[in-house]
């Protein structure tokens, strides 16, 4: 498996990625950022808040921020995968830019885009990738195109903000992911059992507490892994015992090393 991926400054660090494999399996999991994808050859498989799909090659598929969804390959063939991960607060704004409607929280349906321009749209990012004077005419292509394939096709929706006892357990544990994990402790804030807690949860989200934290710490560590500071203290700064349980989960979640993912990261200044 080969992935290269480039951060840059701009636009609330806007991250692309390039992956090539033949074998491929990332568990249920989630991002902050929309997830905007464009497989360019083979296929797979996503399952998607319990959704299965089949991914094929000239299709673009984005995922919404926290929308809990796993990847596999179907066969041995070589995959050749494209992601854009642009922050929320970006695509509000250049939404808002390009509608001249001030709507946050938008979600996008999960169905496939087959329309030529999108896929230009995102290939673009993907060459002269060092010149950041583009970027910006490139994402405002690209929102452009999505939001208004999306609004054509009433595939797009304004997610509601109404919250209850779980949701501010949810907010909670995003916000104190690097904290000791205390299942019992969040049970009894909410006034539940331990079991009710976690089946909520997991109603809520599409996984566990300690899968949601979890998953907040290995998305903490990519980050510090951009930096100049060494795997170990990279480990413990986020949340981890040790080194090893380090490795363990960040090969789980993203299929590679974390000195692999170092090597291959680069950060592209504004």
């Amino acid at each position: 498996m080969s992935v290269k991926t480039n951060k840059y400054k701009q636009f609330d660090s806007i991250e692309i990625k390039e992956s090539l494999f033949k074998k491929f399996d990332l568990p249920d999991h989630f991002h902050d950022t929309y997830c905007i994808g464009l497989l360019s050859s083979g296929i797979k498989t996503s399952i998607v808040e319990e959704t299965p799909q089949i991914i094929h090659s000239n299709s673009v598929s984005i995922i919404n921020p926290y929308q809990i969804h796993s990847d596999k390959n179907i066969d041995q063939e070589d995959c050749h995968y494209r992601m854009i991960y642009v922050n929320k607060e970006v695509v509000d704004f250049l939404a808002h830019k390009i509608t001249g409607k001030k709507e946050n929280n938008l979600l996008f349906t999960n169905d496939l885009i087959t329309d030529p321009r999108v896929s230009t749209a995102v290939l673009n990012f993907f060459s002269d990738m060092y010149d950041e004077s583009l970027l910006h005419h490139k994402l405002e292509n690209l929102v452009e195109l999505l939001v208004s394939n999306a609004i054509d096709e009433k595939r797009i929706t304004v997610h509601p903000e109404s919250k209850n006892a779980i949701d501010d357990s949810i907010e909670k544990a995003r916000l104190n992911f690097l904290e000791k994990i205390d299942i019992e402790k969040m049970a009894k804030e909410v006034q539940l059992s331990k079991f009710q807690f976690i089946r909520y949860f997991k109603k809520k989200t599409g996984i566990t507490p300690a899968s949601y934290i979890l998953i907040h710490r290995i998305n903490f560590a990519k980050s510090l892994l951009d930096q100049d500071i060494p795997i170990v203290q990279v480990a413990l700064e986020s949340g981890f015992y040790d080194h090893a349980q380090f490795c363990k989960f960040f090969k789980y979640y993203t299929n590679i090393t974390p000195s692999d993912y170092k090597r291959n990261c680069n950060i592209v200044q504004a």
